[in-house]
């Protein structure tokens, strides 16, 4: 499994923000390799938002990011929000 994981600090609108993170999400969930997507909001800054992204491999992942409908999506949201996005391991987990 490959997760992804994305920062944005937004400095626009956030309703408009979201609502083209859903976009994007909408896009995504409709690519080979798509497991599940969450988005959170800071509770101590609501400028602050992190998305995770769970995929089968990274390699459906880039190749999602990759492709022209995709660039047509991110490209409103950058004029939105900075973005910190990486991909990372899994090193522990609790399930309760």
């Amino acid at each position: 499994m490959y997760t992804f994981i994305n920062r944005f600090t937004v400095s626009g609108d956030a309703a408009e923000f979201e609502g083209l993170l859903g976009k994007i999400t909408e896009y995504m969930s409709r690519q080979p390799g798509f497991r599940s997507y969450k988005l959170y909001r800071s509770s101590n800054d609501p400028k602050v938002y992190v998305e995770t992204a769970e995929w089968d491999d990274g390699g459906s992942h880039k190749q999602a990011v990759g492709r022209d409908g995709f660039r047509a999506l991110v490209g409103p949201v950058m004029k939105l929000a900075t973005a910190e996005p990486g991909p990372f391991e899994l090193v522990s987990q609790q399930v309760g």
